[in-house]
C-alpha cells in the first residue's frame, strides 16, 4: 500500500499534462478489469482507467486495497482537475459487503469465489487512476 501513496504525487503532476474525458464513462458504462496476481505476488495494481476489478480470493483471506485518481471539477466559469482519494469497496459471494473509508479498504472475505472491487463516485468512471489490491 505504500507504494500508491508514492503514486499521488506523480500523477498529480502529471495532471498539469492531460486532461482525461469529463465524464466518458458516466455511470452507466462499467469498465471491468480482470484482477491477475503474478506468481508469488501479494499484491496487484492497476494503472489506467477502470470502475470495477474482479478476482478469484479464498475463504478467510485478508485484503487490502487502495484507489486514488483523478476529478474533474468545475465552478461555472472554468473547468480544472485534482488529484485525490477514490471511494472503494468490494462486494462477493453470500451478498458480502465491505466499504472503505478515505480511499482505503480491509476486509478479511468470508467465502473463496468472485469478488468485485468497484470505485467511486461514479463521476470518477473513466478517469485515470490507480488501484493496488493486496491479499494475504
Amino acid at each position: 500500500m505504500r507504494s500508491l501513496h508514492h503514486f499521488l504525487l506523480p500523477l498529480a503532476a502529471f495532471v498539469g499534462c492531460l486532461v482525461p474525458p469529463a465524464g466518458w464513462a458516466g455511470c452507466n458504462s462499467p469498465i471491468v478489469v480482470p484482477i491477475r496476481f503474478q506468481q508469488g505476488a501479494v499484491c496487484w495494481q492497476h494503472v489506467g482507467a477502470g470502475t470495477t476489478f474482479t478476482g478469484q480470493f479464498g475463504a478467510r483471506q485478508h485484503v487490502t486495497a487502495a484507489a486514488i485518481g483523478l476529478f474533474d471539477n468545475a465552478d461555472g466559469k472554468r473547468t480544472w482537475v485534482t488529484a485525490g482519494h477514490w471511494q472503494i469497496s468490494v462486494s462477493g459471494p453470500g451478498g458480502f459487503f465491505a466499504n472503505g473509508e478515505n480511499g482505503e479498504l480491509d476486509a478479511i472475505l468470508p467465502r473463496a469465489g468472485e469478488y468485485s472491487f468497484e470505485i467511486g463516485p461514479c463521476a470518477v468512471w473513466g478517469n485515470q487512476g490507480m488501484i493496488e489490491i493486496c491479499a494475504q
